[in-house]
């Protein structure tokens, strides 16, 4: 963030902004000494509504995929109820990055929401201006996921924020073309690489829909296989105690040959920085690809641009290469709300979230988004719990880069989808591993890293 705020600046991030004001009937004050509120349950809302006439605006920052839902979610007897005086000041981004730099102008400017979320490794840059959460919070303790984060705490048992919603990552499939071409399911990495070449070379489909031009959607690959393939969490943090984690006896470098493995058999396609993810989308909805590796967060998509849901198949991304080791599904916490710790209405903005993670309203939001819980007691039933049951695996979630590591990797400018775009435009990856391991030393040789 540069050092001087500009009013005009901030005047052109919230120029993009959609804010919609709801008007809605009746804040709850069934509260903690602390402030907390007090459910009568651990997942419904108080049914004590706030005896105080105060009308209370609170600003929201969400993304505009959610504003329908709030919208109308915000207008039901349960809101009104719980809320009584309490307009919500809806304000939405078209993704996270415009969210995120949103709130960074707005931080700078002392004018951070009262309640937003945000990516977990955004937090960092925002911790200055965050409510801390303390751990005998009702609304953390019902919240499954609060310690899979080390983004989320804030030391002594307090934490930045409640995570809220979690997605598993998946290989979409036709059925229709496996069954044509008589695959099945891969159980192994090297399977899973020969499926998707086999599709390529039916000269009638593409194997594996990619979209390398945005970069990004090459992280099931690039940005989680170093740590997923050999069930090590902390492997960016263990790679800041080192001079060159990127040698051959490293996870990066095994994973890599991986990457490259399956990029070279050419089941990416034969241009994969032709297109981006929203071509990549349709493609295999359209049934032009006969496999897709993303997050959960695509099949609401996929529906909407009309995919054959009869025809899609689930399976987790194999990341074992022994069909007999139980396979490892990466699944991410994602974005965490938080509070404003300079809001005036802290506990007004707490009873909106008791409200949004009580049964009525998440559970529904959840099966349509197709995502999963972090809240204790509510499970949604959608294709991922179905297909969960098909292909059991081990849960795994990669722990984030901590300080020391986020120094050095803005300092050598680590940065994975980038070295994996340089890869599918045909470069190999050993020499730039090469420079990056003389850049790390240096660089922690310069922070006094040891």
């Amino acid at each position: 963030m540069e050092g001087l705020f500009s009013k005009k600046r901030m005047g052109l991030v919230l120029s993009g902004i959609l804010s919609v004001t709801v008007v809605l009937a009746g804040c709850g004050s069934n509260t903690s000494g602390s402030g907390s509120p007090t459910p009568k349950s651990s997942n419904s809302p108080s049914e004590t509504s706030s005896q105080s006439n105060e009308k209370v605006t609170l600003s929201v920052a969400i993304l505009a995929e959610d504003l329908d839902y709030w919208k109308t979610t915000s207008q039901s007897d349960s809101f009104k109820k719980l809320l009584p005086n309490v307009t919500l000041d809806l304000q939405s981004f078209k993704d996270v990055d415009s969210l995120y730099k949103s709130l960074m102008v707005r931080q700078a400017a002392n004018e951070v929401p009262d309640l937003f979320y945000v990516k977990p490794y955004k937090l960092i840059d925002l911790k200055n201006s965050l409510y801390v959460w303390d751990k005998s919070d009702p609304l953390v303790q019902m919240n499954s996921a609060m310690d899979s984060l080390t983004e989320l705490k804030a030391g002594d048992g307090k934490y930045y924020g409640l995570p809220m919603k979690q997605f598993g990552e998946w290989v979409f499939y036709s059925k229709s073309i496996f069954s044509e071409l008589g695959l099945t399911v891969p159980k192994t990495w090297d399977q899973f690489v020969s499926t998707g070449k086999a599709i390529q070379d039916s000269g009638k489909y593409q194997g594996l829909a990619l979209g390398g031009k945005d970069a990004w959607p090459q992280y099931p690959f690039v940005g989680q296989l170093y740590s997923s393939m050999f069930n090590d969490p902390n492997t960016d943090n263990e790679a800041a105690l080192k001079d060159k984690p990127f040698s051959p006896d490293g996870n990066y470098y095994k994973a890599f040959e991986k990457v490259e493995q399956l990029y070279k058999s050419g089941a990416v396609g034969k241009s994969p920085l032709g297109i981006g993810y929203p071509e990549a989308e349709q493609m295999f909805a359209n049934k032009k690809a006969g496999m897709m590796a993303i997050g959960q967060y695509y099949y609401s998509d996929f529906v909407t641009l009309g995919g054959d849901v009869k025809d899609l198949g689930l399976f987790p991304m194999p990341v074992v290469n022994d069909p007999n080791e139980k396979n490892r599904q990466v699944f991410n916490i994602d974005l965490p709300f938080c509070i404003s710790k300079n809001s005036k209405h802290i506990d007004v903005a707490k009873k909106v979230l008791e409200w949004y993670f009580s049964p009525e309203v998440y559970k529904p939001y959840l099966e349509q988004r197709a995502m999963s819980s972090t809240i204790k007691g509510i499970d949604p039933q959608n294709v991922f719990t179905e297909a969960s049951k098909q292909y059991p695996t081990q849960t795994f979630t990669a722990l984030a880069g901590e300080e020391d590591f986020v120094k050095l990797q803005k300092e050598t400018k680590w940065d994975s989808v980038v070295v994996g775009a340089q890869m599918l435009a045909g470069k190999d990856f050993r020499p730039i591993f090469e420079d990056l391991n003389q850049k790390w030393a240096a660089g922690r040789q310069k922070f006094g890293i040891k």
